[in-house]
């Protein structure tokens, strides 16, 4: 297959995001030294509670928020998805977790991850892309903290009564605006922020994992880097909401890059088709509503519930021990 002008211009965007000139397939020999070890946080949760948290949420997400429901852009994330899961490293696996992406049908450039492994990307994301290692980074960013458990690890210093009222915070978090902070009302502390908005130090974590998850998968982990350039740049359109989810954790670009040379992209992926399709069905489709207007919208049709509260008895307040 012959090199297309769009592939010359995504390998300049990735050679100025990074610093690094060409794409070859080995980054880094065995000389430079091993990868970063990352290691999950002390939880006092367990990992079936961070199953059963996220699926509250998720249903919650998914009654107030609309769901994209289309062959070439579910079969393009599904495609990725398989990769990168089989792709987590041993330790790090859980057999309870149930990880799902879905794209959400708004416009601003952000996606999300709850406990247990439902994740969620926005359209707007996915049309911003320069490429499907671009889209793969984001998402091995999101698999990163439902595996690292990051959620959980930040909820574990809130307390009972707090995880009580999480899952109305955590949705109004995600809409953001009049609409949420209505969505969020009752919630004593907006907690949406525990499981939505990571530390520095996490976002790092993420980071890290997910550039090894990629360079097992079969992407390149630069890509990822790439991918935030991308955002920054559009940030007119809705980056600042990512950029508020995952704050920077410092010289974001440059260390995902030095990661990357010490990496061996495993099997890389070449086929680009599915990306090229999901694109061009992105561009048929009507304009995407931006996250406010499309959860007032969906709370106009009935869907929103009148409160959005976790059931403290389905699910039990965290463990006196530290989980790992």
């Amino acid at each position: 297959m012959g090199v297309s002008r769009g592939s010359n211009m995504n390998r300049r965007r990735l050679a100025r995001a990074t610093g690094v000139v060409g794409l070859g397939v080995l980054l880094s020999g065995g000389a430079l030294g091993g990868q970063t070890v990352v290691t999950p946080s002390d939880n006092r949760y367990t990992p079936a509670q961070d199953v059963e948290l996220g699926k509250q949420a998720a249903v919650e997400v998914e009654q107030q928020l609309p769901m994209l429901r289309d062959e070439a852009v579910t079969s393009f994330m599904a495609s990725i998805e398989t990769r990168l899961v089989r792709s987590i490293p041993e330790t790090l696996r859980h057999p309870e977790f149930q990880y799902s992406f879905q794209v959400v049908n708004v416009r601003e450039i952000n996606a999300f991850a709850l406990p247990g492994g439902p994740m969620y990307v926005n359209r707007g994301m996915i049309a911003a892309a320069h490429s499907q290692g671009e889209v793969a980074g984001v998402m091995a960013h999101e698999l990163s903290h439902v595996a690292l458990r990051h959620g959980t690890a930040q909820a574990t210093k809130a307390t009972k009564y707090e995880i009580g009222t999480l899952i109305g915070a955590v949705v109004g978090s995600i809409i953001g605006g009049e609409v949420g902070s209505a969505v969020a009302q009752g919630t004593q502390f907006g907690l949406g922020t525990a499981f939505l908005r990571f530390s520095r130090e996490f976002e790092r974590e993420a980071d890290l994992l997910g550039s090894h998850i990629m360079a097992a998968a079969g992407y390149d982990p630069r890509e990822m880097a790439s991918m935030f350039t991308t955002i920054q740049e559009q940030a007119g359109s809705g980056g600042p909401q990512w950029l508020s989810d995952h704050p920077d954790p410092g010289d974001r670009s440059a260390s995902i890059t030095r990661e990357a040379k010490l990496l061996t992209v495993r099997n890389p992926v070449r086929d680009v088709r599915a990306f090229t399709k999901a694109q061009a069905r992105l561009r048929q489709m009507a304009t995407a509503p931006t996250t406010e207007d499309a959860a007032r919208t969906m709370a106009g049709r009935g869907n929103v519930p009148v409160e959005g509260r976790l059931d403290p008895d389905r699910v039990a307040p965290p463990s006196s021990r530290e989980l790992r």
